[in-house]
């Protein structure tokens, strides 16, 4: 993984924690989902399924 793709998901992972603990009820569940989704694309067998 770059140092371009690495500051990408910083940024992406920094906004999601912030939607965790300020977003309410709704925000923290759709920060966890976004996540999920992020990491599941990087799992090689996931990245295939999905």
């Amino acid at each position: 993984m770059s140092q371009a793709d690495m500051m990408k998901y910083g940024i992406a992972a920094v906004a999601l924690i912030g939607a965790y603990k300020f977003g309410g009820k709704y925000g923290a569940a759709a920060a966890i989902a976004i996540g999920a989704v992020a990491v599941a694309k990087r799992v090689p067998y996931v990245k295939e399924v999905l």
